[in-house]
């Protein structure tokens, strides 16, 4: 997959804020009552926040896929999505709170998956693998990637923002920051990325709170953003195509193997099956259809019918 088939030309759109808690559930509850809420002249009353951090919070429920651009009127609206009801709805929703590693886990591939809104995230996570390298090795991997594509012009300060805002999300520096401020940030959690000495390093292999069934789901989401074909795919690809939930998770071919076999037996909606020594993962029906069920395995709940979402809805 190349950067400019995953991700949008958009830079600076976070008016250097990082994503915090609350601020999801806070766009998915305005944006319920009100899908012009962030358009708003008084919108920055509304959500008790400044003018700059209003477009931040509107970004970032988009970015999550929370929330969807609406068209057709005189301003674009900005309504939930489906995955954003069954995630942050207050009746029936699978964490409303955010208290589970497993939504900031899903959070974190949500960011990345196509259509993705943050094209210098897309390219440092597909672009630097594992190890360990320098904060300017990021960003100069970073403009290398941006700049390749045609017609991608952004100014080379959108992209270094961009970069910095990246860290700043991921970086875990528990031991250096007060805990308020640690804690203001829910991706900074997964211990992703960590400093070591001057220079970062990215974590490989399997990661506390990071669930088979959610891998599961975001190879089932992959398919179904990508329009993969088929209803089996290989391993392989999901743990190394550029793009896919291997290179965002930082797991090998190995770990990805192993933790969608532990997934597919807690979920029947996802299997594996070897042919000429390799892994494979199948499912039933859609992939858009399975990937629901097995999201909602992972926070051991059955996947509702149409009736009882709307229900739940009402």
């Amino acid at each position: 997959m190349r950067l400019e088939d995953a991700a949008s030309q958009a830079f600076g759109r976070h008016e250097t804020f990082h994503l915090r808690y609350g601020w999801l559930k806070q766009a998915y509850d305005h944006s319920l009552k009100d899908q012009d809420v962030f358009s708003r002249d008084d919108a920055p009353v509304v959500l008790g926040v400044g003018k700059n951090m209003v477009r931040s919070i509107k970004f970032w429920a988009l970015a999550a896929k929370v929330l969807e651009v609406k068209e057709g009127s005189k301003r674009a609206r900005a309504a939930p999505t489906d995955l954003g009801r069954a995630v942050f709805h207050d009746r029936g929703g699978l964490d409303p709170d955010l208290e589970r590693p497993e939504t900031v886990w899903l959070i974190h591939w949500l960011l990345l998956a196509p259509r993705c809104r943050l094209p210098t995230w897309w390219a440092i996570m597909n672009g630097s693998g594992a190890g360990v390298c320098s904060a300017a090795d990021l960003l100069e991997g970073a403009e290398s990637a941006v700049y390749s594509v045609d017609g991608w012009k952004p100014s080379r300060q959108s992209v270094k923002r961009d970069t910095d805002v990246f860290l700043h999300t991921y970086l875990s520096k528990r031991d250096k920051e007060p805990t308020e401020d640690y804690l203001d940030c829910p991706l900074r959690t997964l211990g992703l990325l960590r400093q070591q000495d001057k220079d970062v390093r990215f974590v490989s292999g399997r990661k506390e709170g990071l669930s088979p069934l959610v891998v599961a789901y975001a190879c089932l989401d992959f398919v179904a953003r990508a329009e993969i074909p088929g209803r089996t795919i290989s391993v392989n690809k999901l743990a190394l195509e550029k793009g896919g939930p291997g290179t965002a998770f930082k797991i090998s071919e190995t770990d990805m193997a192993e933790m969608l076999a532990e997934a597919a037996g807690a979920c029947g909606a996802v299997s594996v099956s070897h042919a000429n020594r390799m892994a494979n993962m199948t499912f039933e029906g859609s992939a858009k259809d399975a990937a629901l069920q097995v999201l909602y395995a992972a926070y051991g709940r059955s996947a509702p019918g149409r009736r009882r979402a709307a229900e739940a809805l009402a």
